[in-house]
């Protein structure tokens, strides 16, 4: 059985992580299954996965799709041709794998964390259905897993991409939304019967088996954090959806109230482009000896056991918070979209959620949080788990063994 997985990246550690817990959720299932990563990422190290890697850049799903095949076919022996005699020798004519292998794949499952909604581009659009074109031109059974959907308020001249949705959601055999808004948009505006509700698949995965992801399992070096401490994780998407100026300054609050309780703050990123942000904070207080910058880059699996040490965080990164309720860890939640304002309800810790791109939200609402955080987040904690073991009851990867194949 080959089964291949689409819309997953390894810039974005909550697409990362959505990744190896696909693989390992289909590895318990299907032990001599191979996966398939299909990404534009350039993996130099691929060998120290166990997965297989394949190319599925604009180019390559072109080809497969049929557009224009001959054209671009010639148009890209010619570029890596190029590439070839000046030395830039990585994916040379790679863009002829997708087709090939696409006529031997069961299934394709979709791990997209957000990508159909008026609020994103139409090349966002058309690359994400574009999966599903070609698993219905190949006629490969595709599944979406957990994601958030919606809205879908188009002007006039995008109104196409609604019938483009039109046919071909439909074809999908499941179709998971992780939020009860995006769920009952979809019902709403296309008319579908196989929409699910279900939580991140992040977080009902109770354990990956690392040998289900790398070739050798490599060991953790993780950074040693002290007592007392809690975490800062910004999104740069935070900052831009909303006034860069004033989150600064409510971090700025939030972190000197945190300092005024005697706590040390940790400022690191969960994404590579979080990075810009967390100096950005960190130089608010850089002579503060209490408030310390990692410039880390980790792992998802690093994040997931490094979270571990905190007393709580101040989290906007919608993975690093499922990371954290994994283990446990409480969280004020600075979020930009509904999908943060849901997670925080599912673990009982809805009173923590916070839009921080919200001009009405005041500073003195984050701090009462952090303030009845400081005092119960070993009561919160026991919250988190209690809802937790009832979720992971459950998991969405259950439908692959339920004849979709």
């Amino acid at each position: 059985m080959k089964i291949m997985i689409v819309g997953a990246n390894f810039v974005n550690k909550g697409a990362q992580s959505m990744l190896f817990i696909a693989v390992d959720e289909i590895k318990k299932r299907y032990p001599d299954a191979e996966v398939l990563f299909a990404s534009t990422d350039i993996i130099k190290n691929v060998d120290e996965y166990a997965f297989t890697y394949v190319y599925y850049s604009k180019e390559a799903k072109n080809i497969a799709l049929g557009r224009k095949a001959l054209f671009i076919r010639m148009r890209q022996c010619i570029k890596d041709t190029v590439k070839w005699l000046i030395g830039r020798r990585i994916l040379l004519w790679k863009y002829m794998d997708l087709s090939r292998c696409l006529n031997e794949i069961d299934m394709i499952i979709d791990i997209s964390g957000f990508n159909l909604g008026s609020g994103w581009s139409t090349e966002i659009h058309e690359a994400y259905l574009d999966n599903i074109r070609l698993a219905k031109k190949y006629d490969i059974p595709i599944v979406l897993m957990p994601q958030s959907f919606g809205s879908f308020d188009y002007p006039e001249d995008k109104q196409y991409l609604i019938r483009e949705m039109q046919e071909l959601l439909p074809y999908a055999k499941v179709i998971f939304a992780r939020e009860k808004e995006g769920c009952q948009m979809l019902k709403d505006t296309f008319q579908l019967t196989n929409v699910k509700l279900s939580t991140d698949l992040v977080l009902q995965n109770q354990e990956i088996d690392l040998k289900h992801i790398y070739s050798n399992p490599p060991k953790m070096d993780l950074p040693k954090i002290g007592s007392g401490t809690v975490g800062v994780i910004p999104n740069i998407q935070c900052f831009n959806h909303g006034n860069r100026e004033r989150i600064l300054e409510i971090y700025r609050a939030v972190i000197e109230d945190l300092l005024a309780k005697e706590k040390k703050v940790c400022i690191f990123r969960h994404s590579s482009e979080d990075m810009e942000m967390c100096r950005a904070i960190y130089e608010m207080f850089s002579n503060n000896e209490n408030v310390h910058l990692l410039e880390n880059d980790f792992s998802c699996v690093e994040f997931d056991q490094f979270v571990k040490q905190y007393d709580f965080v101040i989290c906007s990164r919608y993975h690093g918070i499922v990371h954290s309720y994994r283990n446990y860890v409480p969280c004020v939640l600075l979020g930009w979209a509904v999908k943060y304002r849901e997670l925080a309800e599912i673990v009982g810790q809805a009173r923590y959620s916070f839009d921080i791109t919200d001009d009405k939200l005041s500073v003195q609402q984050i701090k009462s949080a952090i303030d009845n955080m400081c005092g119960k987040f070993g009561n919160e904690s026991e919250v988190i788990k209690k809802h937790l073991e009832t979720i992971q009851k459950d998991n969405c990867f259950n439908i692959l063994s339920e004849g979709v194949i």
